[in-house]
């Protein structure tokens, strides 16, 4: 019994180390769509994935030869898609590992904002527009660059989710 235990521990530690639990941001380019529910991104690691759709609010279509801010995780993709919200992918397949000669081929839909002031982890100005935390957004300092994955950089919303790429987190704020 001792020794089965001692066994499932160390299958446990082996797991926890070599599987990432924590998902990733990165962006995604959408290489193929092969029909409403199924496409082929290539992650601005090297990843080439065949997805399937989890969510049905949004159609892929027209998403192919399109980059996406995405959070990664070993079983799905969220990608986050600029005024429409995000839609989840289960990851149906891994297809290969690409190599990127220049990964900054990779950009992003979004704009850049700096963190002009920082308050508590609660209320930041970015682009002279006043932003309060629905939590906290910890460590989020003046001079992180930001960028809008939801809302509106102007102010004009009730909510907005920020992505720090200093820290690479995510925080939801009210647009004040």
């Amino acid at each position: 019994m001792n020794n089965l235990l001692r066994k499932l521990l160390i299958l446990i530690f082996l797991l926890c180390n070599i599987i990432p639990m924590n998902a990733e941001i990165l962006n995604v380019l959408v290489e193929r769509e092969i029909d409403d529910d199924n496409i082929i991104v290539v992650t601005s690691k090297g990843d080439r994935l065949l997805l399937s759709k989890w969510t049905m609010k949004l159609s892929p279509l027209s998403f192919e030869g399109k980059v996406f801010l995405s959070d990664i995780s070993p079983m799905w993709v969220k990608m986050y898609i600029e005024d429409k919200g995000e839609m989840k992918w289960s990851i149906e397949k891994h297809l290969a590992s690409v190599q990127f000669k220049e990964k900054s081929n990779i950009k992003s839909q979004y704009n850049e904002y700096k963190i002009e002031v920082s308050d508590n982890n609660e209320l930041f100005i970015i682009n002279g527009e006043k932003f309060k935390a629905k939590t906290y957004c910890l460590g989020w300092d003046m001079g992180d660059k930001i960028q809008f994955i939801e809302g509106s950089a102007m102010g004009v919303c009730t909510s907005a989710k920020l992505l720090n790429i200093n820290r690479n987190s995510i925080c939801e704020v009210w647009c004040e």
